[in-house]
């Protein structure tokens, strides 16, 4: 409390009045960490120092860096360290390169510099085609770069290009110009029924010539018969036919004299031998006037239909045989019909004396010839008349059966004793009554020993069966040495390749190779084990000399000269497999420059030729036997028939050099053994 104290100056007595209350502190500043809060007015402390509150913090070693522990206060910021731990130092990285430096893994610092390139400098001089040019390239790492570039020398042109050699450059042996190429001239022989065809081919520059595209004789084309002299009661008549195509004269025959003959009259019968025969519309029972109705000395008929009226199973024709003494009907009796297309139809009378033509079953005539008829599904009646002959002799075959099912498939039966085979073929051609070829229909044709063959009716309304597997030549194309190996890993050489082309070309074409007259080249001499060969296929523009105009024909073959001439030889070949097996990317060491490339690029595309693995061609390193003979197959598109190769093995040209194993195997023995070939989907089938 305040108050007054009164004291004497005298004495010292003392005492107090005028109390008051008292005034309270007065707080300073907030305590902190070290300091407590005071009464600013009397300095008593009103609250205590609060004290630190440390949090700690650790940071780890760097590669340079001391690690330690930070101890921080909460409140006022305060710190100080402990628990020091050493710097862990620099991992190193991929060592310093020409262009970076080695770096710590951890922190990315440089340990050492890089450290720059060791240019060395090489000097390509100029082609015929491509600029020369100094490469530095870095001893180090590789890295490349050109300077200095000279220009193209250029080519040097050798001797003009002709029919079959190219204008080479005597300098690099580039192809500046193709040869010219003859320039054939077509003049085709047609063939003629008794003589092939075929095309021949003139040069109209140096006079070369060949033959191809030979087509076997087309046969004679018998006609109907044409009657030379009509029968009477009295004498025979006589008939032949002639070949629609050329004229000759096929075949004669006489016809039998007439024994008995009338012509219907308006009411559709005739009078003939005592016998009363009546021929009506079947539908309508109209009479059918002005058919010839003929009695043979056999007793039976045959009846001409008017020219208005055909057989034709949509409008039938009914004939009835009577005995004219007393109307009684004539069972039995054979009775032919022909109308004016010679369409025929033939059968027995009834137990009524009645037969109706066409029906769905016949007999063939002395012209192969059966005309039947069906009603389909919609009601709809068909007339179709059959001719059987003998396909390799178009001769006609007499009495086969032919029928036709609710379906309209066709059933031909022969006659007892004819053969059908692959040797001995039957042709069936069917027409409706107006002699209009008949597609698509099919045809079963029967033999007399169970033969059984089927088939559909082409555009010309014909069928031959059987079917003949249509085989190829595939004649041999390489031999071995003397002393009975194959080499298959040597190297191929000139003449040996132009040999194997030779041969094949000449299978092709049907021709004989001979010694030349002259030698197509200095080096080759006439009585050169290979000049037959090579002056073969320098007709034809296959083979040509290399730079300095020569052949060299003991020499290995390159891989690009043998694929210039395989190029070469198939456009002359004209056949083979020519589909494109791969799409050619290009090889990365055969410039647009060289002489070979663009026979490359299209032996590539057709697949004929591979690259290596790392995508370069090697153009001018040598080919082995072996190749030679896995790329011409691939040419031409044979393949070995394995299985034949593994049941047959005896009779085989076969080599002791070459073993089952060799991964050409196959492929030689497909170029060594000739042989006759199918094709299936499964590939090449060796005729057995």
């Amino acid at each position: 409390m305040g108050y007054t104290t009164c004291t004497c100056a005298n004495c010292g007595h003392s005492y107090k009045t005028d109390y008051t209350k008292a005034t309270g502190h007065t707080p300073g500043d907030p305590a902190t960490c070290t300091t407590p809060q005071l009464c600013a007015t009397c300095g008593a402390v009103l609250a205590e120092a609060l004290g630190h509150d440390y949090q700690e913090e650790v940071t780890a070693p760097t590669c340079t860096e001391l690690g330690y522990t930070t101890h921080a206060c909460a409140n006022c910021g305060r710190s100080y360290k402990t628990d020091y731990t050493s710097a862990t130092g620099h991992v190193p990285g991929d060592p310093a390169t020409c262009t970076q430096p080695q770096v710590c893994t951890k922190c990315g610092a440089v340990i050492a510099n890089a450290l720059g390139h060791d240019y060395q400098e090489e000097v390509t001089a100029p082609t015929c085609t491509e600029l020369g040019y100094t490469t530095h390239t870095c001893a180090n790492c590789g890295r490349s770069y050109k300077t200095d570039y000279a220009s193209a020398a250029g080519h040097v042109p050798g001797q003009a290009a002709t029919c079959t050699t190219p204008q080479l450059c005597t300098t690099c042996g580039a192809v500046l110009a193709e040869a010219l190429g003859h320039d054939y001239q077509e003049e085709v022989t047609a063939p003629t029924c008794t003589k092939p065809g075929y095309t021949t081919h003139t040069c109209a520059n140096c006079g070369d010539t060949y033959r191809d595209d030979c087509t076997e004789a087309a046969g004679h084309q018998p006609g109907d018969w044409i009657i030379d002299r009509e029968p009477t009661t009295d004498s025979e008549g006589s008939k032949h036919k002639e070949c629609e195509v050329c004229g000759e004269k096929l075949e004669e025959r006489p016809i039998e004299k007439i024994y008995k003959q009338a012509t219907t009259d308006s009411k559709g019968e005739a009078i003939v031998g005592g016998y009363l025969v009546t021929v009506t519309d079947t539908d309508t029972n109209n009479p059918v006037a002005g058919a010839t109705v003929t009695l043979h000395e056999d007793q039976s008929l045959s009846i001409r239909l008017p020219s208005g009226r055909l057989l034709d199973y949509a409008d039938q024709t009914t004939i009835q045989v009577q005995l004219t003494e007393d109307k009684s009907p004539v069972a039995d009796m054979c009775v032919s019909v022909t109308d004016r297309n010679n369409n025929f139809s033939s059968g027995k009378t009834d137990a009524a004396g009645q037969l109706t033509v066409p029906g769905g079953s016949d007999t063939t005539n002395e012209d192969g010839k059966g005309t039947v008829g069906w009603e389909d599904a919609n009601g709809d009646r068909h007339t179709l008349t059959v001719k059987v002959e003998d396909h390799e002799t178009n001769r006609p075959i007499e009495d086969a059966g032919v029928s036709i099912g609710k379906t309209g498939t066709i059933t031909v039966t022969l006659p007892e004793g004819t053969d059908m085979d692959e040797d001995n073929r039957i042709t069936v051609t069917v027409t409706d009554q107006e002699r209009e070829p008949q597609e698509g229909l099919t045809v079963t044709v029967k033999g007399d020993l169970g033969q059984k063959a089927t088939g559909e009716t082409d555009e010309d309304g014909k069928l031959t069966v059987p079917e003949v597997t249509e085989l190829e030549t595939h004649g041999a194309y390489v031999v071995g040495y003397t002393d009975g190996t194959f080499g298959p890993d040597r190297d191929m050489l000139r003449s040996e390749a132009a040999t194997i082309f030779a041969r094949l070309l000449a299978q092709r074409n049907g021709e004989r190779i001979t010694g030349p007259a002259a030698s197509a080249f200095e080096d080759v001499p006439a009585d050169a084990w290979y000049a037959g060969y090579v002056s073969y296929l320098a007709r034809y523009g296959i083979t040509v000399g290399c730079a300095d105009g020569l052949f060299h024909g003991d020499e290995s073959i390159t891989r690009a000269e043998f694929t210039a001439m395989a190029v070469r030889f198939f456009d002359a070949y004209g056949d083979g497999d020519p589909a494109i097996m791969e799409e050619y990317g290009g090889f990365g060491d055969v410039s647009p420059g060289h002489w070979a490339a663009g026979y490359i690029a299209d032996a590539a595309r057709y697949g004929w030729v591979a690259g290596y693995g790392d995508g370069t061609f090697h153009a001018d390193d040598a080919i082995t036997r072996a190749e030679v003979v896995t790329i011409v197959n691939r040419l031409l598109g044979r393949e070995a028939d394995q299985e034949y190769i593994t049941d047959n093995p005896r009779g085989l040209v076969r080599f002791p050099d070459v073993l089952s194993g060799y991964w050409a195997y196959y492929d030689i023995l497909e170029a060594a053994n000739g042989h006759q070939a199918s094709f299936s989907d499964g590939g090449e089938l060796w005729a057995k």
